[in-house]
């Protein structure tokens, strides 16, 4: 997972925090092969009796991949023998050169592109039923070429190992000529570390054929023992193949696509005893970030980073763009040390960003987690950032 720094994390809100368009609106739910998808975070929405879909959720799930063309607007979806094209603002598509018309055209909604599910599903040979009882769209697809009930055992057996901390048991799901062998060994130190719970919310075959596999998941973790670490709901994509026997399926790659943190009631209850010293020190890291940032002081941000980490360079880059391109005043509102170790601290602040000058940019509220590491010499820096919650400010 990416390193998010204290104050750039408020920027990704910018993005993240218009209210739905649909929000009024009695909730669509859309069904494909009796799974439900998840449209929690953006809703169906209706239109000239059509219903428009996030376009990713839709086209992964029906197993296409996406071509999309922000300077033009233009949509392309392909898989083996299909190719759709579609256009932003337009009522004309294609199916494999073939033009066909739309009922209601595809369209920008918060940051989303939203395209016509009907048109969409049935162009994949598809049917499409609409359930006015129960607000529901129920998509029946052609049979995948595979054992749905396979990749279900398989993904058993991934939360058995992980509860069980079994590392052997879990390196073995893995393709040994996938790069995510090579990161056993953080595999074992974090089984070693920490005490979590896995379970897996949901699982949507994305696409099945004898040898290869395209699984959307949604797993939740919860933390029992070993340093500071929130409760997590995260989305993947996993890439499964059958190993050289033609047996067995073995993960072959992985992207995460989303992520939620949450914090337990008792963990942000917390009042650890901090030495009065340290948590100076902790306290005033965190006010040297914020006066670095406000003054766009960028070695004086980086000084307050843990160095040491993979992304240092990469948040560098995005400290300059940012500073390059705004004016913006950072505030912490509050912060408390919620969790402390002789080396390590995590501390829940409250802050808001406000544009001052600069392209669009939605003013913020947003709710963090931030961890400390103490270095050899035994200076505090910032680790990384867990953002637990956002909302715009309207004045």
């Amino acid at each position: 997972m990416k390193f998010i720094p204290a104050l750039l994390s408020t920027l990704i809100l910018s993005s993240a925090l218009s209210l739905s368009a649909a929000a009024a609106e009695p909730s669509i739910t859309v069904q494909i092969n009796r799974q439900t998808l998840d449209l929690r975070s953006q809703a169906p929405v209706k239109e000239n009796g059509s219903v428009l879909i996030p376009l990713r959720s839709i086209f992964e799930k029906l197993g296409l991949q996406i071509v999309w063309d922000a300077k033009t607007g233009s949509i392309k979806g392909s898989k083996e023998g299909l190719l759709i094209k579609l256009q932003l603002g337009s009522k004309r598509a294609s199916i494999n050169g073939i033009n066909k018309p739309l009922a209601s055209a595809p369209k920008m909604i918060n940051n989303a592109v939203y395209v016509p599910l009907r048109f969409v599903s049935e162009a994949t040979g598809g049917s499409v039923k609409w359930d006015a009882k129960q607000n529901t769209v129920i998509i029946t697809t052609k049979q995948q070429n595979g054992d749905p009930k396979a990749i279900s055992a398989f993904f058993d057996q991934y939360v058995a190992y992980t509860n069980k901390e079994d590392f052997d048991g879990f390196m073995s799901l893995i393709d040994p000529n996938s790069p995510l062998a090579q990161i056993g060994p953080q595999i074992k130190d974090q089984m070693g570390k920490y005490d979590l719970t896995l379970s897996l919310d949901q699982l949507d075959i994305v696409k099945l054929q004898p040898n290869e596999a395209i699984i959307h998941t949604v797993e939740s973790s919860h933390k029992i023992n070993g340093p500071f670490m929130p409760d997590e709901r995260v989305e993947y994509i996993y890439q499964l193949i059958k190993n050289e026997n033609g047996q067995d399926w073995k993960i072959s790659s992985l992207q995460i696509t989303g992520v939620q943190y949450n914090l337990p009631p008792e963990l942000l209850a917390a009042s650890p005893a901090v030495p009065q010293d340290e948590e100076n020190q902790i306290l005033s890291v965190l006010q040297a970030n914020l006066k670095s940032s406000n003054d766009e002081n960028l070695d004086g941000v980086l000084s307050t980073l843990d160095e040491t980490s993979p992304q240092f360079e990469q948040n560098k880059q995005v400290y300059s763009q940012i500073f390059a391109a705004y004016d913006l005043a950072f505030t912490i509102e509050s912060s408390k040390i919620i969790d402390y170790t002789e080396n390590e601290a995590a501390v829940y602040v409250v802050q808001t960003a406000k544009k001052l000058k600069g392209p669009d940019f939605q003013d913020n509220r947003s709710t963090s987690v931030i961890t400390f590491s103490k270095t050899k010499d035994g200076t505090w820096k910032i680790k990384r950032s867990y953002l637990i919650k956002g909302e715009k400010l309207t004045s």
